[in-house]
């Protein structure tokens, strides 16, 4: 029975720069040079945790089952060319066939090094990008004095607890919020909810910096030891949710990773009602340094329960944020995943979203000769299909119902569209 084993090579090939590779064995019948399918569907799944300029090699070995041992057999260099040939066609970059080099396995040693191409560098560009057609979501900016506890509250809704010293600085601080909290704000932005190729289940994402108010390239970072309380408008009361950031090591692609800063629990007692008038002015507050102080407090209040729950739930924070940036609220989706692969429209250049509206989130295929390849996404869940492109002032738009368990393939073909239309069928993903 074939087989895909998986180990790390600890001897990087003298032709490569790289220090590490990951590498497979793939296992052939004796005298096989052809792929069979159980071996591209083997291939097929590498893209579905390769991550940005990983190199992959794939070794050919034949099983020896006289001396029971794996070895090169003298078609290696056909299974070899067979397996880049295959490659290609799933949009793999081939880096090299080297052979000959130090082993543990008998034989010529032969090797296919590959990396997923990065559609960018590969599809021609549209006259026109999509960014031109959604401008950049405006930002929202505040002055606070970092002396003091100071909730913000964005337009959609997000609360942004600075707590008294979260900030490293003493003089007043400019914050820029950016929220995004509808589906259409993640296809418009590019922003899609993946962390290492697994989708992600999101209940918001906000963008936040902050800088010295009186000189906006000074960036002000904030106290590692204290953090930013943040409710999230959709994902604060899932318990399941974290904290997210945008990967920091590759700038040009979006890639949510859980910071090394673990999230922390306020556990103190301590609490601050602030009453804000209609215009987020500050009407009075109040601070309370332990529970009972703060439970004596509700019982002399005249207005009734609401109240109490109205005031917990203003400075009750679940989540914190340590760094700067895009952020994320989210958790992993822990249902069975399939790799999907479609067919691309022949004719328009354009970019692919999966959108899931029960479990909220974006996947966004990568395009390579004339393949969409999405990675893994839900076995048994039903998405909306949906391209979009935007190429000599005319709009271009499919969508359609799909489930990656389903045996027929969307025949994809994109048609011209008004861009109201576009605005309205993505308003419609919320």
């Amino acid at each position: 029975m074939n087989k895909l084993i998986v180990a790390v090579l600890c001897t990087a090939f003298a032709s490569s720069s790289f220090a590490q590779k990951t590498r497979y064995n793939l296992t052939y019948h004796p005298g096989q040079i052809e792929l069979n399918d159980q071996q591209k569907e083997s291939i097929k799944k590498i893209s579905t945790w390769i991550k940005p300029d990983q190199t992959v090699s794939i070794f050919p070995l034949t099983f020896d089952s006289i001396r029971n041992r794996l070895t090169f057999s003298r078609k290696a260099k056909l299974q070899a060319a067979e397996v880049a040939n295959y490659a290609k066609t799933l949009g793999y970059e081939i880096q090299g066939i080297p052979a000959n080099f130090p082993t543990s396995y008998k034989g010529l040693s032969v090797a296919v090094n590959i990396v997923l191409s990065n559609p960018e560098t590969k599809q021609p560009k549209p006259k026109n990008s999509l960014s031109d057609l959604f401008p950049e979501k405006p930002s929202q900016f505040f002055v606070i004095d970092p002396n003091k506890d100071t909730m913000i509250i964005g337009i959609e809704g997000t609360k942004l607890m600075f707590e008294k010293g979260c900030l490293l600085s003493k003089q007043k601080v400019k914050i820029e919020l950016k929220e995004y909290y509808g589906l259409d704000d993640y296809i418009k932005s590019g922003l899609p909810t993946v962390s290492n190729g697994q989708m992600i289940q999101t209940g918001g994402s906000i963008y936040l910096n902050a800088t010295d108010k009186n000189n906006e390239k000074k960036r002000v970072s904030i106290n590692p030891s204290k953090g930013v309380g943040v409710d999230f408008t959709l994902g604060k009361d899932d318990p399941d949710m974290q904290v997210f950031i945008k990967d920091p090591r590759y700038p040009m692609q979006v890639n949510w990773i859980l910071p090394k800063q673990k999230p922390q629990v306020r556990k103190s007692w301590q609490m601050t009602e602030t009453i804000l008038n209609a215009d987020s002015t500050i009407r009075s507050k109040k601070v309370f340094h332990s529970k009972a102080e703060w439970e004596a407090y509700l019982k002399k209040q005249k207005q009734d329960a609401e109240i109490k729950k109205t005031t917990q739930k203003k400075m009750d924070s679940k989540l914190k944020v340590f760094n700067l940036g895009y952020i994320n609220c989210d958790k992993f989706y822990q249902e069975p995943m399939v790799p999907l692969i479609v067919l691309a429209d022949k004719n328009t250049t354009a970019e692919y979203y999966l959108v899931y509206t029960d479990v909220r989130g974006v996947m966004k295929g990568k395009v390579f000769n004339q393949r969409v390849n999405f990675g893994s996404v839900p076995a048994d869940r039903e998405a909306q299909l949906i391209a979009v492109s935007y190429i000599d002032n005319q709009t271009y738009y499919f969508k359609c119902n799909f489930k990656a368990g389903s045996s027929t393939k969307p025949d994809i073909v994109l048609e011209p569209v008004k861009e109201t239309f576009l605005n309205e069928q993505l308003a419609l993903l919320k």
